[in-house]
């Protein structure tokens, strides 16, 4: 592995790839403390040379002040310009940013054409978002078993929410015919990830189903 002094000095000469790299080791390596200033600055570089990962990162930057100061509207203009390049998480963030009109105007469509994008390349968390998208009609028209196909796609990634809207999906018939059986084994995935309200769900089930 090349030396950070050895990588220093070809960042310094102008190379994006090694501004980054620097930058990723200034703000993760085990072997020294975090410095986000300095991670901020190489990021910067390499990013207005059109690297991709570098503005995804410097995006994350003033997403949450590392390094930087928060600037929310900034930072989905990096992730833009990532997720036009096809980085997946940039692309999901920027899909939340227009979900939730933070820092870029509210746009459901939007949102759901960035989640479609970062979908087809895998990210759970897409996959969930525009699943609730399709459920609820939310800048798409409503669609419950595209929704149940994303669902599940993102659950078999251990993504706990969509193993709890999977088994409400099968519990109401959502997208899905009821079955009892799925909605708890889905319920009990979720509550064994984690989510806090798959095993009321779960009770509430068993109730019902005596």
């Amino acid at each position: 592995m090349i030396t950070t002094s050895a990588l220093a000095k070809v960042a310094a000469s102008g190379d994006s790839d090694a501004q980054f790299r620097l930058g990723y080791r200034f703000a993760f390596g085990q072997r020294r403390p975090q410095r986000w200033r300095h991670a901020a600055r190489l990021w910067a570089r390499a990013a207005h040379q059109g690297h991709q990962r570098a503005q995804f990162y410097l995006g994350t930057c003033y997403d949450s002040g590392h390094g930087v100061a928060k600037n929310v509207a900034r930072a989905m203009r990096w992730y833009a310009l990532a997720a036009r390049q096809g980085h997946e998480t940039a692309q999901y963030n920027l899909g939340f940013g227009y979900r939730e009109g933070e820092g870029v105007p509210k746009s459901p469509r939007r949102a759901v054409f960035w989640f479609r994008k970062a979908a087809r390349q895998g990210d759970a968390d897409a996959l969930r978002d525009l699943g609730v998208c399709l459920h609820e009609g939310l800048g798409v028209r409503r669609n419950d078993r595209a929704a149940v196909w994303c669902y599940l796609r993102a659950a078999r990634q251990a993504d706990q929410k969509s193993m709890f809207n999977l088994g409400q999906c099968y519990r109401y018939g959502h997208g899905t015919r009821v079955d009892v059986r799925k909605s708890a084994y889905w319920f009990r995935r979720a509550a064994r990830a984690g989510h806090r309200g798959a095993r009321t769900a779960l009770r509430q089930l068993k109730r019902r189903s005596k």
